[in-house]
């Protein structure tokens, strides 16, 4: 059963994560065709972005393996 609950967090962790990546580069490119002027400034707030988002997957990989060792 610890298996089982490890594998659903660190996978639905990740799953929101990629999820998030996957809309931030969407949103990101239609910007882009909408103002390609603004390139720099829209690369730099999606790499933000995916930042925040990576750091949350980290997040949950972290409490996914704490039970583990207690």
């Amino acid at each position: 059963m610890d298996n089982l609950a490890f594998g659903l967090t660190f996978a639905l962790a990740a799953l929101g994560a990629a999820l998030a990546v996957g809309m931030i580069g969407a949103a990101a490119l239609n910007a882009l065709g909408r103002n390609p002027e603004k390139a720099s400034d829209i690369r730099s707030l999606m790499i933000t972005a995916i930042v925040f988002a990576d750091s949350l997957a980290i997040i949950g990989i972290i409490v996914a393996i704490i039970p583990r060792f207690l």
